[in-house]
């Protein structure tokens, strides 16, 4: 005589851990540093344009990176150099993030604006 046969159960898959996008700033401690990449600008050798902008402080720094290169690699490159003092960077002030800014300053200070009354 025959047994029954058992019912074949498939194991759950592991979800993929994912790789982080949002970062910590050297320079103000914010988690909010975001690393985008220009594709379309090359330079001779291959590499591609990557964006560092922090909204929080305003850092802004371009590198020169291999295609292959994620958001977490740009990132590390950049803070080991920044801590060094090799990285090249700029703070530039939005305007449009500094009008929302501005209004609350001005009525904490008691002053009044057009764009308030």
């Amino acid at each position: 005589m025959g047994r029954r046969r058992r019912k074949y159960r498939k194991r759950p898959l592991r979800p993929r851990p994912v790789m982080p996008t949002v970062f910590e700033c050297p320079n103000c401690g914010a988690r909010v540093l975001a690393v985008s990449f220009n594709r379309k600008e090359k330079d001779e050798q291959g590499r591609i344009l990557a964006e560092i902008k922090c909204s929080s402080c305003g850092l802004y720094a371009t590198m020169w990176v291999p295609e292959l290169f994620q958001p977490v690699d740009v990132y590390s490159r950049f803070y080991d150099a920044f801590i060094e003092g090799r990285a090249e960077y700029t703070i530039v002030k939005e305007e449009a993030s500094r009008e929302g800014v501005s209004i609350v300053e001005a009525r904490e200070s008691g002053e009044a604006t057009e764009e308030q009354s």
